[in-house]
C-alpha cells in the first residue's frame, strides 16, 4: 500500500507535467527496459507525482502531530476531526505546502537524531513458522490456509539511511519530502491531490 501523491493544475485538476525532466524514486515509478539484460532502470519523466510507501506514515503522523494545517475538517464547520498526516497537503498549493514539508522534515529530525546522529529504537519484529516448526513466510501460510505460530521478538533498528527502500527508517522517511518540496518549488501554483 502506498500514497500517489500528485502536483496539479489549479483549473483542469491535471497533474502537472514540469519543465524539466526528474528520476525521483518511490515505491513505484516510471522505468525503462533492456532486453539485453533483462533490467529495469529508472527513466526521467516530467510528471510532479511521486509514490510513497505507507511504511514510513507513522513518521508522517508524528511530525504532523498537533499541528493544525495537518488536520481534517468537518464538512460544515470548522471542528477538527483528525491528523491526516502526510494528506495534509491535499488540496494545498505548493506555495503552502513548503513550510508545512519544511516543518515535517525537522521534527522528524529533531525527534530521530541526536548530536547529528541517527538513533536506535527498538521495534517489534515478527518470526511465523508452520506446524513443523519451520520459520516461512507469512503470505505463503496464509494463503495455504496452514496452521502456524507466530513468535514477536524486540530489535534495535537504526533510525538512519538505509539501502532498502521498503525499511521503514526516519532517514527513509525524509527522501520524499525532499522530492515533495522541488515539486513545490518548481511549481507553487500547483495544487496537491493524492490517493
Amino acid at each position: 500500500m502506498s500514497y500517489d501523491i500528485y502536483l496539479t493544475e489549479r483549473v483542469s485538476g491535471e497533474p502537472i507535467l514540469l519543465p524539466i525532466k526528474h528520476v525521483m524514486t518511490g515505491g513505484t515509478y516510471h522505468a525503462d527496459y533492456n532486453p539485453a539484460t533483462d533490467t529495469f532502470t529508472p527513466a526521467a519523466t516530467n510528471e510532479a507525482w511521486l509514490n510513497i510507501t505507507y511504511n514510513y506514515s507513522r513518521y508522517y503522523y508524528e511530525a504532523t502531530e498537533n499541528d493544525d494545517r495537518f488536520y481534517g475538517r468537518e464538512l460544515y464547520g470548522d471542528k477538527k476531526y483528525g491528523n491526516l498526516g502526510i494528506r495534509g497537503i491535499y488540496g494545498k498549493t505548493g506555495l503552502e505546502s513548503i513550510a508545512m514539508l519544511n516543518d515535517m522534515i525537522l521534527r522528524i529530525e529533531s525527534r530521530y537524531k541526536k548530536n547529528n546522529e541517527w538513533i536506535i529504537t527498538k521495534r517489534v519484529k515478527s518470526k511465523f513458522k508452520d506446524r513443523n516448526g519451520n520459520e516461512r513466510n507469512p503470505m505463503d501460510l496464509f494463503m495455504h490456509d496452514q496452521d502456524f505460530t507466530e513468535e514477536n521478538y524486540e530489535v534495535d533498528v537504526s533510525e538512519g539511511p538505509n539501502d532498502d527502500y521498503w525499511t521503514e527508517t526516519a532517514a527513509n522517511a525524509l527522501k520524499p519530502l525532499y522530492q515533495l518540496l522541488v515539486f513545490a518549488k518548481l511549481r507553487p501554483d500547483g495544487v496537491w491531490d493524492g490517493d
